[in-house]
C-alpha cells in the first residue's frame, strides 16, 4: 500500500521527478519527466538514463556519477549547446537513495529545463547594456537600497558600492534638479504619485549628465515599504534637444510649428474630436461642427469620399493602417488636399475601440510630391518606421539575420541584403573607422563599441545611423558572432544641419547689420555678447566681466533709465526697450537703441535675457536737420515761384500752391474742383493723357511736357509740366507730383528762364525721393545717409553738390517719418501703469460714434452697440479712443460696395477679462494669405490709397501695452471680427 501510494504521489508530481537504479536505470518517473524529456520513448520503465537523453551537459554525467558515491549534487543552471547548435540551461538536484540494508541503491533525480527563463534575463541585460537603462530598488522596511550593475555604470561608481536613500539623491544636480527629485520622491512616499521626470545628475566622476528617471512605490496596509524603477542615460539625446530649443528661442519666425490637426475619434460613441488647428484646416467653426462621423464626412470632396471611408474601415478592422490623402471642401468652395494618419486602439479581444490620428494641410506641397511620388515609393519604406534595425552579423561581415527595420532603414528586400556585407553597404570614409574598432573585439580588448556612421541606401542616398556591436561568446568562450543595433538618426543630423545653418545665418546677419547681441544670464549676473558688441562700445574682447564692461560704458546721466528699464524686465513687467548714450574709450559719445527679451525658466521665473543693440548715433544727429528738412520741404512746395501740386490717379487736383493759381487765375478752391484735363488745352490732351496712363503702369517714374492751360480769363498760358509718380511700399502708384513753370515771360529773360528750370529740375529730384518714403528700415535709411553725406563731402562740382544735396533732404525726410513711427510705437508702453484708469466702455464708444456722425452718416453706416451703461474698465483713455477710432475709420473705409456698411459690437466675459467683440461687414481680409502679418508695420491688404498700414500696428501695441490682447476673424466679402480683451475694473 505504501509502495503504491510513492507511486502515485510521484506519477503526479509538478516536477520532472525520476528514480534511477545504481546502473542508471528508470525504475519510477513523473509524469512530467516523461513528457519534458521522454522524447520519443511511452515507456521509461528499465531503460538507461543516457539512451533516454542523448545528449546532457558533462557537468551532468559527472554530477551522476558522484551521487552513486553518496554525495548529493545541486546545480541552478548549467549551460551547453546540443548537436544542432541550440542552447539550454538545465538545473538540477540529484541525491542517492539506500535501500533496508543501507547500501547505495541508486540516485532520485530533479532535473528542470531553465532555458527560457536564463536567455530571458541574458537578453534583458543586454538590452540595458545597449540602451543605458539600469534599474534600482529602495526597502524602506530594511533601510536597503539595490542599483543594477547598469545603474552603477551611469552613476560611474564601483561595482561594489553601497548607495543610500541619501546618497542616491544627493547625485542629483544641486539645485532645481536635486529639489526635483526630492520633491518626487516625497510625494511618492506620502501619496503614492509614481515620477516619470528628466533631469542632471553628477556621476562620482564629476561629469553632469541628463537621465531619465522613472519611479513608482508599492504601499501595504496603507503605509509605504518600497521605491523602485528605472534610470536611463538620455544625455546626448537632451543636449541636442536643448541645443534645439535655445536656436527656437532665438529665431522664432524660423521654427513655427507644422500646424497639424489632432483628432480622436470614440467608434461606439460616434464621437469626434478635433483640435483648434482641424478647425482651421476645414475652414469652418467649431459651432458649426457637431462633433460626428457624418460632419468629417460632408466637408469630403465626393469624388474621394467613398475611398477615404473605406480606408478608415479597413483600418478599423485591421487590414491595414490608416494612412491617406483626400481632398475637402471648404465652406466658401475652395478646395484644399489634406494628408490624414491614425493610430487604432483596440481591446483585449482585438476590437477597435478608438482610433487617433492627425490632419495636415498638403495643397501647396502637392505638386512636388506627385513630382517625388516615384521616388517616395522606393525611399518611403526605409523612414516609415521608427524601430531599430537589428541584425545578428556573423565574423567576415555576412548577415545572419535581419529585421524588417534594417531592410526599410537601407532600402533592400530581406534576400537582397542578406546577398551583402555591412562593407558592402558602409560609406568608404567610415569603413576604416568601423573596421578598426571591430577589430578590437574580435581581439577581446573590448566587448562591445557604438559609433556613428553612414550607410549608403540602395538608391544610393545616405543614411546616417548609430551603429552599436556587441560580442556575442559560445559556451566556450569564444568569439560566436555579433549583435549589432542600427539607429535612423538621418533626420537629427538634417535638423542639426538646419541648426547650423540658422546659427550661421544669424551669425551673418548680425555681423553685416553690425547688430550687437547679448544674453545677459541673472544666475550669475555674467553677459555673453557677440564680436560686434565688443566693437560698438570698443570694450577689449578678453575683458574679465563684459556685463561691468558695458555698464562702465553708459553715459552717466542715462546709467539710472537703463538699470530701471532692465529691472522692469527682470520683474516680467515689460520687454527692454530704451534708448541711451555711451562712451567710447576714446571719449566719443555714441547713441544706442537697444531691445530686449525675457527667457524663462521651468518653473516660470526669469532666467536669462536675450537682446540687441542698434548704434544710431548718425540717426540721432540727423534729427535736427529733419526738422528744418521738413520746413525746407513745405517752403519748397507753398512758396516755390513753380507753380506745384498733387493730383490724384484720376487727374484731379487735391493738393495746389499760390504760384499755380497765381498762373492759372484761379482760387485754390476752384482748382480743386478741376481735373488738369478740364482746363488743358484742346490740342494737347492727348498726349498727357498717354504719358499719365504710362506712370500709371510703370513704364516711366517721370514725364516732362511743354504744354498750353486755359486761363481763367479764356487765354492760354504756356508751361513747362514735370509730372512725378509716388508708389507706396508694394510699388504701386498712388499719386502725382505736378511742378508747373510757367513759361510766357521766357523771351523777355532767358538766364532768369535757365535758372528756373534748374529749380525744376532739383525739386523735381526731390520729389522724386520723396516719393519713397517708409520703404526701408532704420539700418537702410542710415546707410543711404552715410552713403550721401560721404558723395556731399567729397564732390567738387557745385551742380552735382546740389543734387546731392536735395536727395540728402529727401533720405532725411523718409527716416523722419519712419522714425516717428517708431517712436509712436516705442512711447506706447512707457509710463502705461501711472497712466491707466477706469474708464466706463459705452461712454468712450459712444463719444467715438459722435465724432465720426457725419461719416457715417456719409456712408449709410448702421451701428449697434450692445453694452452695459455700467461697465468700466481698466485702460488709458487716449489709446482706448484711438483703437475705437481706428476701428470705426477702418470698417467704413473698406466698406462693402454692394451693401450698406454694418457694425455690431458687443461684449462678453471671459477669465476676469472683458472681451469686446467689434464686427463689420465689410470687404474682410484673406487671413490665409495675410493672417501672420495683419498687425504688422507698413502691412496694407486692400488697394486704398490712404492706407499706410500703422494703425492696426498700433493698436494692437496699444491694446497689449494696457496687459489686453487682440484676436481677429476675417472673410474675405463677408467681414471682419475684432475680439479685444480688457482688465475689467
Amino acid at each position: 500500500m505504501q509502495t503504491l501510494s510513492i507511486d502515485l504521489i510521484l506519477k503526479d508530481s509538478p516536477s520532472a521527478l525520476a528514480i534511477l537504479d545504481e546502473n542508471l536505470k528508470f525504475l519510477r518517473y513523473s509524469d512530467k519527466w516523461l513528457k519534458q524529456f521522454g522524447g520519443r520513448h511511452h515507456e521509461l520503465i528499465g531503460k538507461n538514463f543516457f539512451e533516454v537523453l542523448s545528449e546532457i551537459p558533462e557537468a551532468l554525467n559527472q554530477a551522476l556519477k558522484k551521487a552513486l558515491c553518496g554525495k548529493a549534487q545541486f546545480n541552478e543552471a548549467c549551460k551547453f549547446i546540443r548537436i544542432d547548435g541550440q542552447i539550454q540551461y538545465f538545473k538540477w538536484h540529484i541525491k542517492a537513495w539506500k535501500d533496508e540494508e543501507d547500501t547505495i541503491g541508486g540516485v532520485t533525480i530533479l532535473l528542470e529545463d531553465v532555458t527560457a527563463e536564463y536567455i530571458e534575463k541574458e537578453l534583458l541585460f543586454k538590452a540595458e547594456k545597449v540602451s543605458r537603462t539600469g534599474s534600482w530598488e529602495v526597502d524602506l522596511l530594511g533601510n536597503k537600497i539595490y542599483w543594477s550593475p547598469q545603474t552603477k555604470e551611469i552613476h560611474e561608481v564601483a561595482h561594489d558600492f553601497e548607495p543610500n536613500l541619501e546618497t542616491g539623491i544627493n547625485f542629483y544636480k544641486k539645485g532645481k534638479h536635486r529639489d526635483t527629485i526630492t520633491e518626487l520622491i516625497t510625494e511618492a512616499i506620502s501619496e503614492g504619485t509614481p515620477w516619470d521626470t528628466e533631469l542632471i545628475l553628477v556621476t562620482a566622476k564629476g561629469k553632469e549628465l541628463w537621465v531619465r528617471a522613472k519611479g513608482e512605490a508599492e504601499f501595504i496596509g496603507g503605509k509605504c515599504v518600497r521605491l523602485f524603477g528605472t534610470f536611463q542615460d538620455i544625455d546626448k539625446k537632451k543636449k541636442r534637444e536643448l541645443a534645439y530649443n535655445k536656436v527656437s528661442q532665438r529665431l522664432e519666425i524660423a521654427t513655427k510649428g507644422a500646424n497639424i490637426g489632432i483628432w480622436d475619434y470614440d467608434i461606439s460613441l460616434n464621437n469626434l474630436v478635433w483640435d483648434e488647428h482641424m478647425y482651421r484646416l476645414y475652414g469652418i467653426k467649431e459651432d458649426d461642427f457637431n462633433k460626428e462621423y457624418d460632419a468629417w464626412c460632408s466637408a469630403l470632396h465626393p469624388d474621394d469620399r467613398k475611398r477615404a471611408e473605406e480606408e478608415l474601415e479597413m483600418a478599423i478592422s485591421g487590414s491595414k493602417e490608416f494612412n491617406t490623402e483626400f481632398r475637402i471642401i471648404w465652406p466658401n468652395g475652395e478646395i484644399r488636399r489634406i494628408k490624414a494618419a491614425g493610430s487604432i486602439q483596440r481591446d483585449s479581444e482585438g476590437k477597435a475601440l478608438k482610433i487617433i490620428g492627425t490632419n495636415w494641410d498638403i495643397t501647396e506641397l502637392k505638386t512636388t510630391q506627385l513630382k517625388l511620388k516615384k521616388s517616395e515609393e522606393s525611399f518611403q519604406g526605409a523612414f516609415e518606421n521608427s524601430n531599430i534595425g537589428m541584425a545578428l552579423v556573423g565574423l567576415q561581415g555576412q548577415w545572419i539575420e535581419v529585421n524588417q527595420s534594417l531592410c526599410k532603414s537601407l532600402g533592400y528586400t530581406k534576400s537582397e541584403l542578406m546577398q551583402t556585407t555591412f562593407q558592402d553597404l558602409t560609406h568608404p570614409e567610415d569603413l576604416d573607422k568601423d573596421l578598426a574598432l571591430l577589430a578590437k573585439v574580435i581581439e577581446g580588448q573590448q566587448e562591445s563599441y557604438q559609433i556613428e556612421k553612414r550607410y549608403l541606401h540602395k538608391n544610393g542616398d545616405i543614411v546616417y545611423a548609430i551603429l552599436t556591436v556587441t560580442a556575442v561568446n559560445n559556451i566556450e568562450g569564444e568569439l560566436s558572432h555579433f549583435i549589432s543595433q542600427v539607429m535612423d538618426i538621418s533626420q537629427r543630423i538634417e535638423t542639426e544641419l538646419k541648426y547650423k545653418e540658422v546659427s550661421e545665418r544669424l551669425n551673418v546677419a548680425t555681423r553685416v547689420a553690425n547688430i550687437g547681441v547679448w544674453d545677459y544670464r541673472l544666475e550669475d549676473k555674467s553677459v555673453v555678447c557677440n564680436d560686434n558688441m565688443y566693437k560698438m562700445y570698443q570694450i577689449p574682447r578678453n575683458v574679465a566681466n563684459a556685463m561691468d564692461g558695458w555698464t562702465n560704458r553708459i553715459h552717466i546721466d542715462d546709467i539710472d533709465n537703463v538699470r530701471h528699464e532692465l529691472q522692469k524686465t527682470i520683474s516680467g513687467e515689460k520687454p527692454f526697450n530704451t534708448q541711451f548714450r555711451g562712451i567710447k574709450s576714446n571719449g566719443e559719445i555714441i547713441h544706442i537703441m537697444a531691445f530686449g527679451e525675457a527667457q524663462y525658466d521651468i518653473h516660470g521665473k526669469v532666467s536669462n535675457i536675450i537682446g540687441a543693440n542698434f548704434d544710431i548715433t548718425e540717426l540721432v544727429n540727423t534729427q535736427k536737420e529733419l526738422l528744418q528738412s521738413e520746413e525746407s520741404l513745405n517752403a519748397a512746395f507753398e512758396h516755390s515761384n513753380i507753380g506745384m501740386a498733387i493730383k490724384n490717379l484720376d487727374g484731379r487736383w487735391v493738393r495746389v500752391n499760390d504760384s499755380l493759381c497765381r498762373s492759372l487765375g484761379y482760387t485754390c478752391e476752384e482748382l480743386l474742383s478741376f481735373s488738369y484735363r478740364d482746363i488743358t488745352h484742346k490740342e494737347d490732351v492727348d498726349k498727357e493723357i498717354e504719358l499719365h496712363f504710362e506712370l500709371i503702369s510703370g513704364k516711366r517714374e517721370s514725364y516732362q511736357m511743354q504744354k498750353r492751360y486755359y486761363h481763367k480769363k479764356g487765354y492760354p498760358v504756356h508751361v513747362i509740366l514735370t509730372v512725378t509718380a509716388v508708389r507706396n511700399e508694394n510699388g504701386q502708384t498712388t499719386r502725382f507730383i505736378s511742378q508747373v513753370l510757367d513759361i510766357n515771360t521766357r523771351i523777355e529773360a532767358e538766364k532768369s528762364l535757365n535758372e528756373l528750370v534748374e529749380v525744376t529740375r532739383s525739386q523735381n529730384d526731390s520729389l522724386m525721393n520723396f516719393a519713397h518714403i517708409v520703404s526701408h528700415n532704420l539700418r537702410s535709411h542710415s546707410s543711404n545717409l552715410s552713403m550721401l553725406t560721404g558723395f556731399l563731402k567729397d564732390e567738387k562740382d557745385e551742380e552735382e553738390k546740389e543734387g546731392l544735396a536735395n536727395m540728402l533732404v529727401d533720405a532725411s525726410e523718409s527716416l523722419n517719418e519712419t522714425v516717428v513711427h517708431l517712436n509712436e510705437v516705442v512711447q506706447v508702453k512707457v509710463g502705461v501703469a501711472e497712466r491707466l484708469k477706469r474708464v466706463n466702455l459705452l461712454k468712450t464708444i459712444s463719444g467715438v460714434e459722435k465724432n465720426l456722425s457725419l461719416l457715417l452718416q456719409e456712408k449709410n453706416t448702421t451701428c449697434y452697440i450692445d453694452i452695459p451703461k455700467d461697465l468700466f474698465v481698466y485702460a488709458i483713455p487716449a489709446y482706448l479712443d484711438s483703437i475705437f477710432l481706428n476701428l470705426f475709420t477702418n470698417s467704413i473705409k473698406y466698406s462693402s460696395p454692394d451693401r450698406s456698411p454694418e457694425i455690431r459690437i458687443g461684449i462678453e466675459r471671459r477669465n476676469n477679462f472683458v472681451v469686446l467683440t467689434f464686427a463689420d461687414n465689410g470687404l474682410g481680409i484673406d487671413l490665409n494669405r495675410h493672417g501672420d502679418k495683419l498687425f504688422g508695420m507698413y502691412k496694407t491688404f486692400h488697394r486704398n490709397k490712404d492706407a499706410k498700414g500703422i494703425g492696426l500696428f498700433i493698436t494692437r501695441n496699444q491694446i497689449e501695452a494696457m496687459n489686453g490682447k487682440i484676436e481677429v476673424e476675417s472673410e474675405v466679402n463677408i467681414g471682419t471680427t475684432f475680439r479685444l480683451y480688457f482688465k475689467e475694473q
